[in-house]
């Protein structure tokens, strides 16, 4: 990989770390909310981790020995803690692959009651890692509505910059939380002045798992450490922190 597409490559992977999704303060518009999947009864009774314990749930080196958490900016009032918001309709188009553009933020079209964002892993292999709270019905609804889209959504465009994302594709959710869904897409980079004749548009994998634990969404998302292969979300990862999460929406 030359200089300039390794400069390139290394601008895909700043990009998709500082996303953030625009603010709203509730389920933006679009089709009414599909049906929940799980059982409603379990789904109403649902535990809310609060904002406190959400970061209490974040998986550590008891849970995952040799694991690395970092916040992504500082506090509350940066990217660490707090600022997932529900995502804009109008800011995906076609806005049918909005729920799609969310999740790989960790956000969806509900507005949180608490949210946590981090990378985690291990040494070199390492995922952003995203807890949302959400009311019980919202929760589910959060992952119905990315199950549908992504059966016809297969590229858009997102965010003021326009951001392009192509080859959309289902994957397989690892048997984890109460509900799930899993998807790989490629991240679009058009060529700039300093390219070489024979570079051109750089399609960076990025894969995202959802999995949810009563009211509580964990996203994983991961950008490939090389622009020929989609990434593998660490396993041990997901199931430390699943094992947590569940723990935690048992607790009353």
């Amino acid at each position: 990989m030359s200089k300039v597409m390794r400069g390139r490559y290394l601008a895909a992977v700043a990009l998709m770390a500082v996303s953030v999704t625009a603010c709203g303060s509730e389920h933006d518009g679009g089709a009414p909310p599909a049906k929940a999947t799980g059982g409603q009864d379990t789904e109403r009774n649902a535990r809310v981790l609060s904002q406190r314990q959400l970061e209490d749930a974040v998986v550590d080196a008891h849970d995952l020995p040799g694991v690395q958490v970092e916040e992504i900016g500082m506090g509350t009032g940066g990217v660490g803690n707090g600022v997932v918001h529900a995502a804009r309709r109008t800011d995906t188009a076609p806005s049918s692959c909005a729920p799609v553009s969310a999740a790989v933020d960790g956000a969806s079209g509900y507005a949180p009651t608490g949210s946590v964002q981090r990378t985690a892993g291990r040494k070199g292999h390492s995922a952003i890692l995203t807890l949302v709270s959400y009311r019980p019905a919202d929760s589910a609804h959060v992952i119905s509505e990315l199950r549908t889209a992504l059966k016809s959504c297969k590229g858009y465009t997102a965010g003021p910059l326009k951001t392009a994302y192509e080859d959309v594709e289902a994957t397989d959710a690892p048997p984890r939380g109460d509900d799930r869904v899993a998807f790989r897409l490629n991240l679009i980079l058009e060529p700039d002045e300093d390219a070489l004749p024979d570079e051109g548009v750089l399609k960076t994998p990025v894969s995202v798992i959802a999995l949810r634990h009563g009211s509580t969404l964990a996203t994983y998302q991961m950008i490939s450490d090389s622009p020929e292969k989609p990434p593998s979300i660490p396993t041990d990862l997901i199931d430390a922190q699943s094992k947590v999460l569940d723990a935690a929406a048992r607790t009353r």
